[in-house]
């Protein structure tokens, strides 16, 4: 069973993102998802190596954006993020996450599109991530 990257975006486009941006409208919701990607993660049921960070710095940017501590996301970078999240945690997506192997790696090929969609604005949060907690003496020096 193969399923091609193409046909792995387009079922992204054609639910995930529909459901995000739903969800972006209600910050309860996104903490919600946030959570539930957490948790997922951290299970070790799916342990992508590869998109660790890359999952990390999204929940990250969207955890920021509910609390009022990163509004320069732009809509698309949100709606991208959430839609990844949601992806993500889906376990009947293109490839379900029950076939070894095969089932996560349509995961990783959604998390790799939008990290690359949004590279600019990752490294825009990561770098006022940096900045701010350096500006709070939550770094070391």
């Amino acid at each position: 069973m193969f399923t091609s990257t193409k046909a792995i975006l387009k079922l992204f486009s054609t639910t995930a993102l529909v459901r995000a941006g739903g969800i972006l409208e209600n910050t309860k919701n996104v903490n919600e998802l946030v959570d539930t990607a957490s948790k997922e993660i951290h299970s070790g049921k799916k342990k992508i190596l590869s998109i660790q960070s890359d999952l990390a710095v999204l929940l990250a940017m969207l955890k920021a954006w509910v609390k009022g501590d990163y509004n320069e996301a732009p809509c698309m970078t949100l709606l991208l993020s959430t839609a990844a999240l949601i992806y993500f945690i889906n376990p009947f997506d293109a490839v379900p996450d029950m076939v070894p192997a095969l089932g996560l790696l349509d995961d990783a090929t959604v998390i790799g599109f939008v990290v690359a969609s949004i590279s600019k604005d990752i490294q825009n949060f990561r770098t006022r991530k940096y900045t701010h907690l350096k500006e709070h003496d939550q770094l070391p020096a």
